[in-house]
């Protein structure tokens, strides 16, 4: 069984990352990334990839049409 949760996008990003970084040495497996109002979930995603090393980094929500 692999746990995940969903990536809070409101508040600091860099925050969120040193958040799922410390989740990550806890045992989680996976974070989903949603994209609403203006925030930008793929950059994120990019920075999350960066920080982690075996984390699986999923797109919850992704607007394609802005």
């Amino acid at each position: 069984m692999e746990l995940s949760l969903p990536l809070n996008y409101a508040g600091d990003p860099r925050e969120a990352c040193d958040h799922v970084a410390a989740l990550e040495s806890a045992g989680l497996d996976a974070v989903w990334v949603a994209e609403a109002y203006g925030f930008d979930s793929p950059t994120l995603m990019g920075y999350l990839a960066a920080r982690t090393e075996r984390m699986k980094i999923g797109a919850a929500i992704l607007n394609v049409y802005s």
